[in-house]
């Protein structure tokens, strides 16, 4: 359910197939726990910032993040406990306002057929 919740919202799963593995952006080992699955959004904020999404299998809530492998508390961007779809939506509108607005798509996903990605309109018409 979380999982075709967040493609709706324009997230796509970053998938190791291990959990000890070396992000290909910055070359850093990361432990991620088999219960949990990173998302990142396929587009960017106009300044270039992205937003990624950690979400757990058993457990509620969702950690918004800047940065695939967090290294600092800077890098969250938002830490959710439950799994509020209203709340989350208001986060994501939340960074991309911060940000300047949306940029063009950063990734492709893998089914565009069916995939619909989040009304951003209100973080497009400030960023213009």
């Amino acid at each position: 359910m979380k999982d075709t919740y967040l493609h709706n919202l324009g997230f796509v799963p970053l998938v190791p197939s291990y959990s000890l593995f070396h992000s290909a952006r910055g070359g850093q080992g990361a432990y991620i726990p088999p219960t949990d699955v990173r998302y990142q959004h396929v587009y960017t904020a106009q300044d270039g910032a992205t937003l990624f999404v950690y979400s757990w299998l058993y457990e509620p809530g969702y950690m918004l993040t800047t940065c695939e492998n967090i290294a600092s508390m800077n890098d969250i961007v938002a830490e959710l406990d439950s799994d509020d779809p209203m709340l989350l939506n208001q986060q994501i509108e939340n960074f991309f306002v911060q940000h300047g607005g949306v940029a063009l798509p950063s990734l492709q996903p893998a089914a565009q057929g069916r995939v619909t990605y989040l009304p951003l309109s209100a973080t497009r018409e400030q960023a213009a």
